[in-house]
Order: structure tokens, then C-alpha cells, then sequence
């Protein structure tokens, strides 16, 4: 394996995961039309929330699912937070079918084209692997990133995990909203 000479740019922020609980069954039962219309909406959500904040964007869809960064933690978790309150309003009044499920975390990612690689990713999507439907767990790192700003939501630990491909135990903390 040979050392690339192309020079490394680094990022640090907040990494957020999507997950559409159940998509697979439901696009079984509707059809790839009604399902891409429901990745579509998830989008639209997304990127409705992520107008107003500088520097975040959509990396990548990644199945039913996004990855997005975020370069401040405070500003990451309020986007979250606010993208999951949409969605579970549009079930709650029966215009969005699926639960979504969030991870987030803060740490380094390396820029590789338009996408962004590392173990702070990995984490991050190991974390979404752990969420429930409707559900936003974050990692201590996140929490320890935004401590001296003001935020208006309720953590609860849920103690350390263990993830796959990770030797040593994540912290989270599950969101209340």
C-alpha cells in the first residue's frame, strides 16, 4: 500500500445519521414510487432546517438514510432536534408514513472529495444503529462540545455501549423532546 502525497483537510463538527425505521417493509408494501416519495420529503425536511445554518450540509444519502455534518455541535443538535420534531408533526397528522432514527456525534472527519471519512463517522453511524424509532442519541463528545452553551433539552445518560468495530465504549445520552 503506497502513502498518498495529496494533502489531508481536516473538519471538526458534528456528524448527524438518519435512519427511516422500516423502509425496506414499506417499500415492500407501496412500491419504489411511493418510497422515493417519502425519501424525497425526508430531504426536503432536511434541507428546509439546514438553510439557516452556515457551514452544515447534506454529505450524502446513504439508502433511506442521510449523513450530515454540522460544524458547531450546538447548532447540530437544534438542527436535529428540529428535523426530528418535524418529522414525528407530519406522522402525528399522517403525512409522513415512517419513524426516523438519529446518531450523532462531534469529533474529526477528513475531507475525501465531497465526503467526509474517519472514525468519528464511524461512530457517529454506529450511534444511529443504536437509536429507536423516533428517538436522537448523541455521543458524551457532542454533549462535552456544546457544555457552555445554553440549550434547551433535556439529555438522559444512557451509559456507555459498545460498538462494533470500536474498542472502546461510546457514552451516550438519548434526547428528550
Amino acid at each position: 500500500m503506497t502513502q498518498s502525497n495529496v494533502a489531508v483537510q481536516e473538519h471538526v463538527g458534528a456528524i448527524l445519521f438518519t435512519d427511516l425505521v422500516g423502509f425496506t417493509e414499506f417499500t415492500d408494501g407501496v412500491g419504489d414510487v411511493e418510497a422515493l416519495g417519502v425519501l424525497e420529503a425526508q430531504r426536503e425536511i432536511v434541507e428546509g432546517v439546514l438553510e439557516d445554518v452556515s457551514g452544515a450540509r447534506v454529505v450524502k444519502e446513504l439508502g433511506d438514510g442521510l449523513m450530515i455534518w454540522f460544524p458547531s455541535a450546538t447548532e447540530g443538535l437544534q438542527s436535529a432536534a428540529e428535523v426530528m420534531n418535524l418529522i414525528e408533526d407530519e406522522r402525528a397528522a399522517g403525512g409522513f408514513p415512517l419513524a426516523v432514527r438519529m446518531g450523532m456525534h462531534y469529533g474529526n472527519a477528513l475531507a475525501r472529495g465531497d465526503d467526509l471519512v474517519g472514525q468519528s463517522v464511524n461512530v457517529a453511524a454506529r450511534v444511529s444503529d443504536l437509536a429507536g424509532p423516533g428517538e436522537l442519541l448523541v455521543s458524551e463528545e457532542l454533549v462535552g462540545a456544546f457544555a457552555g452553551d445554553l440549550i434547551d433539552f433535556e439529555m438522559h445518560p444512557v451509559g456507555p455501549v459498545r460498538v462494533r468495530g470500536v474498542q472502546t465504549p461510546i457514552w451516550l445520552h438519548r434526547l428528550s423532546f
